[in-house]
């Protein structure tokens, strides 16, 4: 499963998709001018590890947490723990 792909598919009008680089996916929300920085990482077999970060231009990164996402996970359990995240940083 491509997490990144996922979590790019799952952003609506009101965000808007900045650019994926190599492991990362950064995303701008409108009207904000922080970032929010989304990096997986392979982990043990069937793993990933999944990093959030917001970072803003004037102040660098504010804020990191990171989970680790396992094949016997579906798609869900992710996108809940980035809904959450997003939430508390750009409601």
């Amino acid at each position: 499963m491509n997490l990144l792909a996922l979590f790019s598919e799952s952003f609506g009008e009101d965000e808007a998709v900045v650019r994926t680089i190599g492991n990362s996916l950064f995303v701008r929300y409108a009207g904000d001018p922080a970032v929010l920085k989304i990096t997986t990482e392979p982990g043990a077999t069937y793993e990933v590890k999944v990093t959030l970060q917001v970072i803003h231009p004037e102040h660098g990164p504010i804020d990191t947490t990171s989970f680790t996402h396992t094949r016997s996970q579906n798609g869900t359990a992710a996108l809940e723990r980035l809904a959450a995240y997003s939430d508390i940083w750009f409601a």
